[in-house]
């Protein structure tokens, strides 16, 4: 009976000690401030004129939608785009190095092979004789402002006439990469009433982020109009020579020179001072140093092809010596002195309708974007 006295007593103390706590609980709760229901703000209502303005542009911005922005979403493999028929390699020049002042020398080849012990092996070598086309360009070196170009065009001359400049591995590429997302977002919100606010800082913005891409076409575009002038003076220069040389056979002949007289010239001399516009085509530059110092039917051949690329392979043909026995050694470096500044004229003019690609798509985007903007948010104003 003792046991169970105590226990009932400490269950008794227990119970009061709970009491009061409750009590101050229920006291706190309601001396507690009552807090003032929250009233949400009414949300800035945009007048309906200028959603309409902002309607209207989300509609006028369909073609950046369903152009631009697919083609910005591309822009690795349209950096990767090569030019058909380009070997990576070009046919008038090649960095020589510490060997430049050496002349082309004759190479050994192997003219048959034969397996021996299971591997295959020469028997028979050969020499192969010099490239005339090689010794000519030797025989007449690039000026230095000629190799500043010639340098300046290198890597896309091995990039076979793709600006991968702007692809993955680029250095044009994160910015450009980052552009691209930013006009992407902007176009293919969907339509809201505020679209119009804000549009014309919005792309001062993202163009200032061009000026890489804005600084690369100011450079090609100077150095196309630099090798341009270049290619002319060579042909001019080719020319001349060729010119000077007609006439001093003919001079020959009249004084009396009875076997030249007697046998018709296939060539009819042409003048140096013909003009040649400053913006003529590499093709019609090709032409232009053939003329006179090829008979008038092959000319009239190489007029027949307009691809300065396919037409710089035939021309290289018809400076071998079978081709063109009757080519003074001066007359035949002159001309391949030509070909080599022309055949950088015509990767200088690829590179600029390649990077003017990129050009138009992302400040042409922008353009459109403030043309829609100008356009079409009039509302208020």
């Amino acid at each position: 009976m003792r046991i169970l006295f105590v226990s009932w007593r400490r269950v008794a103390i227990a119970a009061s000690l709970l009491v009061p706590a409750t009590v101050d609980a229920s006291a706190q709760t309601r001396r507690r401030p009552v807090e003032p229901p929250q009233v949400s703000q009414p949300i800035p209502q945009i007048a309906d004129e200028t959603a309409k303005c902002s309607y209207a542009l989300y509609s006028a911005l369909a073609p950046v939608r369903d152009v631009s922005i697919k083609e910005l979403g591309n822009l690795d493999r349209l950096a990767r785009v090569s030019e058909p028929g380009l070997t990576g390699k070009w046919l008038f020049w090649s960095k020589t190095g510490k060997n430049a002042s050496r002349p082309p020398q004759p190479e050994r080849v192997c003219a048959k092979n034969a397996i021996k012990s299971g591997r295959e092996r020469c028997i028979e070598w050969e020499t192969k004789p010099v490239d005339a086309v090689k010794l000519a360009l030797f025989a007449s070196q690039p000026t230095a402002e000629e190799l500043t170009v010639l340098r300046a065009l290198d890597a896309f001359v091995g990039d076979k006439g793709a600006p991968l400049e702007f692809g993955s591995n680029g250095r044009q590429y994160a910015t450009l990469q980052r552009v691209a997302v930013e006009l992407e977002s902007y176009s293919t919100q969907p339509r809201n009433p505020a679209l119009c606010n804000g549009v014309p800082e919005m792309m001062d913005f993202k163009a200032s982020k061009l000026d890489g891409l804005k600084k690369r076409i100011d450079d090609v575009g100077k150095t196309v109009a630099k090798v341009r002038a270049l290619a002319r003076q060579r042909v001019i220069a080719a020319r001349e020579l060729r010119f000077n040389e007609q006439t001093a056979a003919n001079q020959s002949s009249a004084a009396g020179d009875a076997a030249n007289a007697a046998a018709p010239s296939p060539v009819k001399p042409v003048s140096p001072l013909v003009a040649l516009a400053p913006a003529i085509s590499p093709a019609g530059l090709i032409t232009a140093v053939f003329e006179g110092a090829l008979a008038a039917d092959k000319v009239s051949e190489l007029r027949s092809e307009t691809n300065a690329f396919k037409l710089l392979q035939r021309a290289r043909d018809l400076m071998l010596p079978e081709a063109s026995p009757d080519f003074s050694p001066a007359s035949r470096a002159a001309i391949a002195a030509a070909l080599r500044m022309i055949e950088a004229a015509s990767y200088a003019e690829l590179q600029v309708i390649r990077i003017n690609r990129f050009d138009r798509l992302f400040l042409g985007t922008i353009g459109q974007i403030r043309a829609a903007h100008r356009v079409n948010c009039t509302c208020g104003g």
